[in-house]
């Protein structure tokens, strides 16, 4: 079995990543990306904590290009890598995930994305699946507004969670 080093070593950058998907697929992540550099799409308190950030992470990403979760929530992961130097970040296949991740985080199937967590050591701090909590908690409701990237602040402010916590 590989390590999460190796794993993400292997693992694609995220422009390599989108140039996998179709035109249309392509195009959604664009229009995530858009609407990530609107004024407000992060909140200011969420951009402090991004800034405030202790300590190094890696994201280790199980997805594919045709998951619209994998557009929406891989490009705001993109984004704070982009705007954080202390986040790395590394796509690997569902396929790869299944081989590898899928005993060891003792699923019954791998979600996409499913994004290992990782500290400065590449050990596992946490995890965030297919979709941020808001999300999950508001059901099938609030899926329309997070298809329109509404919800891009809550997988930020999920994944500062995890950081903060593994200090």
């Amino acid at each position: 079995m590989a390590t999460y080093d190796e794993l993400f070593a292997i693992g694609e950058s995220f422009e390599a990543f989108v140039a996998h998907g179709l035109p249309v697929e392509i195009e959604a992540v664009r229009a995530v990306q858009r609407k990530l550099a609107e004024p407000g799409a992060i909140s200011q308190g969420t951009w402090q904590r991004l800034q405030a950030l202790e300590g190094s992470y890696q994201l280790l990403v199980a997805g594919e290009m045709w998951c619209p979760d994998c557009q929406i929530n891989i490009a705001v992961m993109d984004h704070l890598r982009r705007a954080q130097p202390r986040i790395a970040l590394a796509i690997i296949t569902k396929g790869r995930a299944e081989d590898e991740l899928k005993e060891r985080l003792g699923l019954e199937r791998i979600p996409i994305p499913l994004v290992a967590v990782l500290d400065a050591d590449f050990q596992l701090a946490g995890r965030f699946v297919e979709r941020p909590r808001d999300v999950i908690e508001g059901g099938d409701a609030l899926k329309p507004a997070y298809r329109a990237g509404d919800y891009l602040d809550s997988t930020a402010r999920d994944l500062l969670a995890i950081f903060e916590a593994a200090r």
